[in-house]
C-alpha cells in the first residue's frame, strides 16, 4: 500500500464551488437546443467543456496529484519537478499493465518553473492537452499521436540565457521487483536494455517474455539539435541545444503491438514517423480525434448551489481519463489504468476483477462509446476457447465458466487460489450479458451471432449442467455457490438465479432468431419455467436461501438484480421490494466500487441517486486531479459515476426508452443529454424548471422500441422531422413506435411542441480555478494560494521516523513524525516565499538540524521546561525567491525530534 500523503486544500473565497466558471446552468421554459438536423442537442463542444478543464494555478510538486494526460494507448501523470516530471504507462506494454514504462523529466538551466510572475497549468478535455504556462515567455504542451503508442511534450520558451535543456528517461529500481503481474519470468522485467544513438535514446525491459508483453521507452527531439547519451543502466538522456521551440516525442511501444514483437525497432520507426508528419499536423490531428470523441454524446446536470455542476465536471473528467487510456488491445485496469505515480508497485494486478472493470466499463454504451465497451468485452471473447477448455477440466462440463478474477490470458489462478472468488459462477452471465448489449445497441448482427450468441450457449450450457434438481418441487436450484465474494458457499445465491434469468430467455430468443440450436431450447425453457423463486421475506430479497452466512466482503448481493442484472426496476411488479431491498442495504456505499446510486436509479429514486454520488465523491474522490487515496481501487468510483448520471438522465435497458426517470426534486435542477439508448436510438432530452420539454430521437437502424410518456397521459405527437409528418398521437402512458433508418423524429407535447420554444445552443465559459463540493473534502484543481498548512504526513522520511495519531494534545491534524535516531532525515519540497516549522516543545525532546536547499540553516532545540506546548513555530525563514525550496530537518540526538507540520508563504 501506498502511504497516505494527504495535504488538505482549502480553497480561500471559494463559498460552495467559488471556482465553477459560468454560473449554475439558469432554467429557462422558452428555449430549446434540439438541432432538427443532427437529431441531438446543438452544443459548441469546445467552450462548454472548457468549463470543465482542470486548472492549477500554482505548481503541484505531488505526483499523486498529478494531471493525466493520455491518447487512448499510452498515458501519463504530470507534475512539477524543474518544469515537467512524468509517470508514462502503456495499456499492452505488461500483463494487466502491472508495470510503470518509466519516468520522463524535462529539465532547464535555469529551471522552468523559476522566475515568473503568473502561472497556470490547464487539462483541456476537449483537445485532450495538458498546457502549462509561466507568464508570457514559457509554454510546455502535452499531447498525443491518435492511434498510436507516441505523444510528445512542445516547447515555447522565449526567455534569454537558457544554457541546458534535457530529458531524461529513467526507472526505479527494478532489483527488488515483485511479481503482481504474475508473470512467467520476472528476471527478464528486472533486465534492463539500453540505447542511445542519432535517432534517440530508450530503455526496454520485458524483452524476454514468453507471453510476449515488454516495451520501450524512448523519445527523440523535433525542431532543435541534440545530442542522446546512456547516463546508466536505468536512466538515458537528451541533451538538447538550447532554442525558443522544439518538440520531444517520446513513445512506451509494446512487444504485443510491434511486428515480430521487436519493441525496439518498433519504437525507433514510430518516433521517426511522428517526427516526420510534424507537431503541427500532428497537434491538429490529436485535437480532431478528441472533437470526435466528444461529439458523440452530450450531458448536463446542473442545479443553483452548483453541487451538480461539479458532479457533472466529474462525469466529464472521468470519461476523459478512461477513454485516454482505453483505447488497447486489453482493458483499462481498475486500478492500473495508465495513470499512476507508483512505479511498479500496484495493487491486485494478478488479473482483471470483472465486478471492478464493469464498474469502469458499464456506461459507455449509453455514452455511445461501444468501441470502449468492446476493448472490455474482447478480453473474455477472446479467450473463448481457453475458458472451454478450463470449464471441462474444472467442472467436466461441456460449457463455459468465467473466473471472477481473470488474468489477460483467461487464467483463473487469482480467482481458484481464493475463496472470496473460486465458487462464484456468475461472472460468465454478465460477461455474455455485455456481448448482448453491445450487439443490441450497435445493431450488429454479424457480433451477436459470432461473438455474443456462442457465450450465451455456453454459459446457459454450464448453468444447465451445474443446476440441481427437486423431484418433489420440480424446480431447479443451486446446491451451493458463492454469493459473489460476500457469503461463501451457499445456497440459491441470488447472483446465479439472476444470471439464469437473464441468460436463459435471451438464448433462446438469439438462437431462435439466428436459427441455431433448437435442440438445446427445450431444456432452456425448462429451467426458465421451473426456477427456484430469488430468495426473500415479506420484504426483501436476500443474497441465498436462508440462515444467512457470515459475510466475508461488503457487497450489497442482494441488489444485484436491480443492476447489473437488470430483473427489476421502475414499473416493475416487484419495484417495491426491490427499493425496500436497497433501502436495507448491509454496506451502504461500502467500498470504492459501490454501484449503490446506479441501483438507485434503476428504481426511479432521483434524491437519493444525487446524494449518492455525493456521498462516492465525498468518500473517495481526496485528490484534486479527480483521483482517490483509496488503495482497493483507483478508477471504480469513477466508472460508477458515469453509469449514475447516464441513469439518472436515460433508461432503455428493458427495451422502453424513459427519460429523466431519476433526476432530483430540486427545483432548480437542470439536465439535457444525447446518450444512446438500446435499439441504437440517439435520444436527446431538455428539462427545466420540472419541465420535460421534448424527447428528440435519431433511429440509426430502423429499429422498433417503447417509449413510456414523460408527461403520463397527456396527448403527444411523434412527429418525423424530414417532411414534418405526423406518424403518431397518442395519450398512451407508453407507446410503440416503429422507425426508419437514420431518420430524425420529436415526441411532443401536442399542446405545446417544440416549435413553440426558441432555438439555442449549448456553450460555456472556460475554467480558471480550483473548485470544491459543498459539504464535502472533493476538489477539483488547485488555486493560486495554497493552505499555508502542510499536515506531518505530506513530508518525505526515512524509515527511522515514526507517526502517531490521535495524541490530544492539540497538534495539527492530531498526528506528528517523531525519532529519536541520530540522523534520521526528513524533506519537504515547496513552492513558496517562506516557511515556518510547527512543532512540540517538551522536556523530553531535543535537538534538530534544519536545511534548506541544501544549505544549514540552524539547530533547533526542542526542549523546555514546564507543560508541553504545541504547535510551536521553532524555526522560520521568510523573503526567499519565488519558486521550489525543499527544507530538510536531521535529528541530532537520542532524545526526540519531531516535524508537526510546515505553514507556507506563498
Amino acid at each position: 500500500m501506498r502511504p497516505n500523503r494527504l495535504v488538505v486544500f482549502v480553497l480561500a473565497a471559494v463559498c460552495l464551488l467559488g471556482g465553477l466558471a459560468g454560473g449554475p446552468a439558469v432554467a429557462s421554459t422558452t428555449d430549446a437546443a434540439f438541432n432538427n438536423a443532427t437529431g441531438a442537442l446543438n452544443v459548441d463542444y469546445g467552450s462548454y467543456l472548457s468549463k470543465h478543464d482542470i486548472v492549477y494555478n500554482r505548481p503541484n510538486t505531488n505526483p499523486d496529484y498529478g494531471l493525466t494526460v493520455g491518447n487512448g494507448k499510452i498515458g501519463a501523470m504530470a507534475w512539477q519537478n524543474n518544469g515537467l516530471s512524468m509517470q508514462v504507462s502503456g495499456v499492452d506494454t505488461s500483463q494487466q499493465t502491472a508495470f510503470g514504462a518509466g519516468l520522463v523529466n524535462l529539465a532547464t538551466t535555469p529551471a522552468m518553473d523559476s522566475g515568473y510572475s503568473t502561472y497556470q497549468q490547464r487539462l483541456s478535455l476537449y483537445d485532450g492537452t495538458l498546457t502549462t504556462k509561466y507568464d508570457n515567455n514559457r509554454t510546455v504542451t502535452v499531447m498525443g499521436s491518435p492511434n498510436s503508442e507516441v505523444m510528445g511534450i512542445h516547447v515555447e520558451d522565449t526567455r534569454s540565457g537558457v544554457s541546458n535543456i534535457s530529458l531524461d528517461l529513467s526507472l526505479w529500481d527494478v532489483a527488488g521487483l515483485g511479481n503482481s503481474g504474475d508473470v512467467p519470468n520476472l528476471d527478464t522485467w528486472k533486465t534492463v536494455s539500453t540505447y542511445a544513438d542519432s535517432t534517440g535514446a530508450g530503455l526496454s525491459r520485458g524483452q524476454a517474455d514468453p507471453q510476449n508483453f515488454g516495451y520501450t521507452l524512448a523519445a527523440t527531439v523535433e525542431g532543435a539539435a541534440y545530442n542522446a547519451q546512456v547516463i546508466d543502466g536505468r536512466k538515458v538522456r537528451l541533451t538538447i541545444t538550447p532554442t525558443n521551440s522544439y518538440t520531444i516525442w517520446f513513445t512506451a511501444s509494446s512487444r504485443l503491438n510491434a511486428p515480430n514483437n521487436n519493441s525496439v525497432t518498433q519504437a525507433k520507426n514510430a518516433l521517426n514517423s511522428v517526427k516526420n508528419t510534424g507537431y503541427t499536423n500532428t497537434l491538429n490531428n490529436y485535437r480532431n480525434w478528441w472533437h470526435a470523441f466528444w461529439e458523440k454524446s452530450f450531458v448536463q446536470y446542473s442545479n443553483g448551489s452548483r453541487e451538480a455542476d461539479y458532479m457533472e465536471n466529474v462525469y466529464y473528467l472521468s470519461t476523459y481519463m478512461i477513454a485516454a487510456g482505453g483505447y488497447g488491445n486489453y482493458p483499462f485496469h481498475f486500478i492500473n489504468g495508465t495513470f499512476r505515480a507508483t512505479g511498479d508497485n500496484t495493487k491486485w494486478s494478478n488479473s482483471y476483477w470483472f465486478w471492478n472493470q464493469r464498474d469502469v466499463y458499464n456506461s459507455f454504451l449509453a455514452s455511445n462509446h461501444a468501441d470502449l465497451f468492446e476493448g472490455f468485452n474482447r478480453l473474455y471473447s477472446r479467450n473463448y476457447n481457453a475458458l472451454k477448455a478450463y470449464t471441462q477440466t474444472r467442472y467436466n462440463v461441456d460449457g463455459l465458466w468465467v473466473p471472477e478474477t481473470m488474468g489477460w490470458d483467461g487464467n483463473a489462478r487469482g480467482t481458484v487460489n481464493s475463496d472470496y472468488t473460486k465458487n462464484i459462477w456468475s461472472t460468465g452471465a454478465e460477461a455474455a450479458y455485455n456481448m448482448y448489449l453491445q450487439a443490441k445497441y450497435t445493431n450488429d448482427n454479424n457480433y451477436l451471432r459470432n461473438t455474443a450468441y456462442p457465450f450465451l450457449r455456453e454459459v446457459a450450457k454450464f448453468y444447465t449442467a451445474k443446476l440441481s434438481y427437486d423431484s418433489g418441487t420440480g424446480k431447479y436450484y443451486v446446491a451451493t455457490s458463492n454469493s459473489h465474494e460476500t457469503y461463501w458457499n451457499v445456497p440459491n445465491a441470488i447472483t446465479d438465479l439472476a444470471a439464469v434469468r437473464t441468460v436463459f430467455p435471451l438464448a433462446i430468443q438469439v438462437s431462435t432468431e439466428l436459427g441455431l440450436d433448437s435442440g438445446l431450447r427445450p431444456q432452456w425453457q425448462r429451467v426458465v419455467d421451473n426456477l427456484i423463486a430469488y430468495p426473500a421475506d415479506s420484504n426483501v430479497y436476500l443474497p441465498h436461501t436462508p440462515p444467512i452466512s457470515q459475510t466475508r466482503n461488503n457487497e450489497n448481493v442482494a441488489a444485484e438484480i436491480i443492476w447489473p442484472y437488470d430483473r427489476t426496476g421502475i414499473g416493475y411488479p416487484d419495484q417495491q421490494k426491490a427499493i425496500n431491498t436497497w433501502n436495507a442495504r448491509p454496506f451502504p456505499y461500502g467500498n470504492v466500487w459501490a454501484n449503490d446510486a446506479v441501483q438507485a436509479a434503476r428504481l426511479g429514486l432521483g434524491d437519493q441517486t444525487f446524494q449518492g454520488m455525493k456521498t462516492m465523491l465525498r468518500q473517495y474522490q481526496n485528490y484534486p486531479n479527480g483521483l482517490t487515496s483509496n488503495t482497493n481501487g483507483v478508477f471504480e468510483y469513477l466508472g460508477v459515476h458515469l453509469s449514475a448520471m447516464n441513469e439518472s438522465l436515460l433508461q432503455s435497458y428493458n427495451d422502453k426508452i424513459r427519460v429523466f426517470p431519476a433526476v432530483p426534486g430540486d427545483s432548480s435542477f437542470v439536465g439535457k443529454f444525447s446518450l444512446l439508448a438500446k435499439g441504437g436510438f440517439l435520444v436527446s432530452s431538455e428539462r427545466e424548471a420540472g419541465e420535460i420539454k421534448y424527447v428528440g430521437l435519431k433511429s440509426q437502424y430502423g429499429n422498433s422500441t417503447r417509449v413510456v410518456n414523460p408527461w403520463g397521459t397527456q396527448e403527444v405527437r411523434v412527429r418525423r422531422v424530414s417532411d414534418n409528418a405526423t406518424v403518431l398521437t397518442t395519450s398512451a402512458a407508453e407507446f410503440a413506435l416503429s422507425t426508419s433508418a437514420n431518420t430524425v423524429y420529436v415526441i411532443e407535447r401536442t399542446a405545446k411542441p417544440l416549435s413553440s420554444y426558441t432555438s439555442t445552443r449549448l456553450t460555456g465559459t472556460a475554467n480558471q480555478d480550483a473548485k470544491s463540493l459543498a459539504g464535502t473534502n472533493s476538489t477539483l484543481g488547485l488555486g493560486s494560494t495554497p493552505n499555508p498548512m502542510v499536515n506531518n504526513t505530506s513530508v518525505t522520511y526515512d524509515s527511522n521516523w515514526y507517526l502517531t495519531t490521535g495524541r490530544g494534545y492539540g497538534d495539527y491534524n492530531d498526528d506528528t513524525h517523531h525519532s529519536n535516531t541520530v540522523g534520521a532525515t526528513a524533506q519537504y519540497t515547496f513552492t513558496g516565499t517562506g516557511i515556518q516549522y510547527l512543532s512540540e516543545r517538551n522536556g523530553d525532546m531535543g535537538t534538530v538540524d534544519v536545511y534548506l536547499d541544501n544549505a544549514f540553516q540552524a539547530t533547533v532545540d526542542l526542549r523546555i521546561s514546564g507543560a508541553r506546548q504545541v504547535q510551536q513555530t521553532v524555526w522560520q525563514k521568510t523573503g526567499l525567491s519565488r519558486g521550489q525550496h525543499t527544507i530538510r530537518v536531521v535529528n541530532r540526538s537520542t532524545a526526540v525530534g519531531m516535524i508537526d507540520a510546515f505553514r507556507i508563504t506563498p
